[in-house]
């Protein structure tokens, strides 16, 4: 059966892990990289921790699948099972996390609301913005009037200056100098810009020399061990 189909394909669950359903989208990166580096805080403390990916398969629509629509109703990736809690959208799985394990989130009120602020800003705006900016530029094959194309590269370039505009303000990170869920949720998505429409990067951001503490910030935040491990935590199955 179809629903059952997904489940024997990621193999037997270890209930005593968390459990990560995902791709190595932007949006799957944001949680691998998250529990990568809740791993490494945790291990710094003596405590283990753990999580076991299972890599879902878009272009199979598994995601459709009801076993899968079971763990997140939304039928979209990325979803999280913990102890029996079930998770789904990226941003309040980074929320769940932060708020669980102490970390990555301020405890001062107004840096504390801040970082939710720019982790909702790049959940709702930078993730859409860019997606729809790639979909049209790269893989529309409809005969669509450039204007659409056009409103999604200015809307993103809109997003990039406010970006640019936080980071020259003397910050390491958007919030500040500590680096928190806010820039989780984000330098995932400059990384699929930069790597999956390097085409629009080029011709339609002129490599985002525009935005230099952009590019510097994220070259900060891929360089961390826990980016670079996450980038390949749940690789898209690929056709054979």
């Amino acid at each position: 059966m179809e629903s059952t189909s997904l489940e024997s394909r990621i193999g037997t669950m270890n209930p005593i892990l968390m459990q990560l359903y995902s791709t190595n989208t932007p949006n799957g990166i944001k949680v691998a990289a998250m529990l990568e580096e809740v791993g490494l805080l945790e291990s710094g403390k003596g405590n283990d921790f753990n999580y076991e990916p299972h890599t879902i398969d878009l272009r199979e629509g598994e995601t459709k699948s009801d076993w899968f629509k079971r763990i997140s109703p939304t039928g979209k990736i990325p979803a999280l099972i913990d102890n029996g809690t079930k998770l789904f959208e990226s941003g309040s799985i980074l929320l769940y996390l932060a708020e669980k394990y102490d970390c990555f989130i301020p405890h001062e009120i107004e840096e504390r609301a801040n970082t939710i602020s720019w982790l909702f800003w790049s959940s709702s705006m930078l993730s859409s913005k860019i997606k729809s900016a790639g979909f049209f530029y790269k893989y529309c094959t409809k005969d669509l009037p450039r204007y659409v194309q056009e409103r999604y590269i200015r809307e993103t370039a809109r997003l990039l200056q406010i970006l640019e505009s936080q980071l020259s303000q003397g910050k390491m990170h958007i919030v500040g100098d500590m680096y928190t869920i806010a820039d989780i949720a984000t330098w995932p998505w400059i990384f699929g810009l930069m790597n999956n429409y390097d085409d629009l990067v080029t011709q339609g951001f002129n490599g985002l020399k525009q935005y230099p503490h952009v590019l510097a910030y994220y070259r900060r935040c891929i360089q961390r061990p826990a980016s670079s491990v996450a980038i390949n935590v749940t690789p898209m199955i690929m056709e054979t």
